[in-house]
């Protein structure tokens, strides 16, 4: 992962992370089974968008996705980065879902909520797409049919990435309904 992004990334986590430790009514130090929830049939960012649709929305070749994952807060990352290691291109797409997480955790739909509230005077939010979805600092979130999923490609505030995220989202959405 490219260095000049690692405060996106530690942004998300933090305020994933953060959400979780404030939402336990007990400790819980020795949990660590997952939710025996239904495995969604969408389980990695990566299937959301493809590295070849990554290709498509950056316009240039891309190395295969590195996939990461936080299971304390059921967040699974996965992050594009191009061939030429000149280019500052990305796309990083996160997901959460119930089941990636322990019992306890906090639901993907709360955590969607509190970034959303937490973002309200910096936040655009956007119509048909999904359940729910804004852009704000760190990209568009998204929140659809139990899902939270968080799309990174660069600086908010440039016009093509906007457009750029919110084509990405349209792919991600498209793939989880086909997925499902």
């Amino acid at each position: 992962m490219k260095l000049a992004y690692a405060p996106l990334l530690c942004m998300l986590l933090a305020s994933t992370l953060f959400l979780a430790a404030c939402s336990r009514n007990e400790p819980n130090e020795n949990k660590t089974t997952l939710s025996t929830s239904k495995t969604p049939a969408i389980s990695e960012p990566c299937d959301l968008i493809t590295k070849q649709e990554a290709e498509t929305l950056l316009g240039e070749p891309l190395k295969e996705g590195e996939k990461t994952q936080e299971p304390a807060v059921g967040m699974k990352l996965c992050m594009y980065n191009p061939v030429d290691d000149a280019s500052t291109a990305f796309l990083q797409i996160t997901l959460t879902h119930k089941t990636f997480m322990k019992p306890d955790g906090v639901p993907p739909e709360s955590i969607f909520n509190t970034i959303r509230e937490a973002m309200s005077e910096d936040r655009t939010d956007l119509q048909d797409l999904g359940d729910g979805a804004f852009i704000a600092t760190g990209g568009i979130y998204i929140l659809s049919d139990g899902y939270y999923i968080t799309i990174g490609a660069g600086n908010i505030d440039r016009a093509e990435i906007r457009e750029r995220l919110k084509t990405a989202a349209a792919v991600a959405l498209d793939n989880l309904k086909t997925l499902r």
